[in-house]
C-alpha cells in the first residue's frame, strides 16, 4: 500500500502559514515612511505583520469591483488571513511608479497581491495582516493581471483594459500578453475587441446591462452605429450583476493527490480553498 497523502496538508502548503513567531509592528515601534525607507527588517521567505494602516491599495490593481466579500470576511473573522499578502515598500512602488504618488499616500507598504484579503480583513475588524515584502516593483500591473487571470477573477471587462494597459505600457504584441498570461491568441483578441465600445456601453457591460456576447456583436459596428439591444428595437436582455461563478471543476480520480491540489488552486478563489481546509480540519 502506498504512502497516504493528506489533501488538506497540501492545500495549506499553497498558502503562506504563519512563521513561528512573525515580527509585529505596533503603533508605539512603527517608523514613519518618509523617515525610513524599509519600517520592518525582513526575510522575502516568511511573512510578517504589519498593521492595515500601513497598508496602501495598489492603483493598478486590474479588478475594479471585490465581489464576493462576505464568505471570505467570516472566514477571516474565524481563522485569520491564512495567505500573506504580497507588498512591496512605498519607496520601491514609486521608484516604479513616480505618477502614483498621491494616489499611494504616506502608507509604509503598497499591497501586489491579496487586495481581498485585505478588503475582507477589515471588513471582519483585524488590525494586521501578515505579509510577505518584496523588492520589485517594476511590473506591478503585470503580476497583477497574470495572478487574477490565472485565478478568473476577472470579469471579461477587467481584463480587456488590464490586456490594453500592457500592451500600451510594454508594447507587447497580442501574441506576446497570450504567453505571459497563459492564455491563446483568441482570449486576448475577444477581450480586446470589447475596447472597440464606446464608453457608455463599456459602463452598460461593467453595469450588467449588456450581456458579453451582445457587447462582442455591438463592438463590431463602427462606434456612430453602436447602441443597446433596446435602442434599436429589440427588447434589451435581462442580465444579472456581474459575479465569478467558478463552475464545476472537473478532476481526474486516478489522479495523484498533488494533481487534485493543483487543479483546486487553478479553479478556486482563496475564499473556497479556505473554506476547503476548513471542512478537511473538521
Amino acid at each position: 500500500m502506498g504512502r497516504r497523502t493528506d489533501l488538506s496538508s497540501l492545500l495549506s502548503s499553497g498558502t503562506a502559514a504563519p512563521a513561528p513567531a512573525p515580527e509585529t509592528v505596533g503603533e508605539g515601534t512603527r517608523p514613519a515612511a518618509r523617515d525610513v525607507a524599509h519600517p520592518v527588517a525582513r526575510d522575502a521567505a516568511h511573512p510578517v505583520t504589519v498593521a492595515l494602516a500601513d497598508l496602501a491599495e495598489n492603483p493598478d490593481n486590474p479588478r475594479h469591483e471585490l465581489r464576493d466579500l462576505d464568505g471570505l470576511a467570516e472566514t477571516v473573522r474565524e481563522r485569520g488571513v491564512l495567505q500573506a499578502l504580497g507588498v512591496v515598500p512605498r519607496a520601491v512602488f514609486l521608484a516604479a511608479h513616480p505618477h502614483h504618488e498621491e494616489a499611494v499616500g504616506r502608507a509604509p507598504y503598497v499591497v501586489l497581491h491579496g487586495h481581498r484579503r485585505l478588503a475582507a480583513a477589515r471588513m471582519a475588524g483585524l488590525d494586521e495582516v501578515p505579509v510577505l515584502v518584496r523588492e520589485d516593483a517594476s511590473r506591478t500591473d503585470e503580476d497583477a493581471l497574470i495572478e487574477n487571470v490565472q485565478r478568473d477573477d476577472l470579469t471579461e471587462l477587467e481584463q480587456a483594459q488590464a490586456i490594453q494597459g500592457l500592451i500600451k505600457s510594454y508594447g507587447y504584441s497580442q501574441r506576446q500578453v497570450a504567453a505571459r498570461i497563459g492564455k491563446t491568441q483568441g482570449f486576448v483578441s475577444q477581450r480586446l475587441s470589447l475596447m472597440k465600445l464606446r464608453e457608455d456601453l463599456q459602463e452598460a457591460l461593467a453595469d450588467g446591462r449588456v450581456s458579453v456576447e451582445d457587447a462582442r456583436r455591438i463592438a463590431r459596428l463602427p462606434q456612430e452605429e453602436q447602441a443597446l439591444p433596446g435602442e434599436t428595437g429589440t427588447p434589451p436582455p435581462t442580465v444579472p450583476k456581474a459575479r465569478r461563478d467558478y463552475g464545476v471543476i472537473k478532476i481526474d480520480s486516478r489522479g495523484t493527490p498533488e494533481e487534485v491540489v493543483e487543479s483546486l488552486r487553478r479553479h478556486l478563489a482563496p475564499a473556497a480553498l479556505d473554506r476547503i481546509l476548513e471542512l478537511l480540519g473538521r
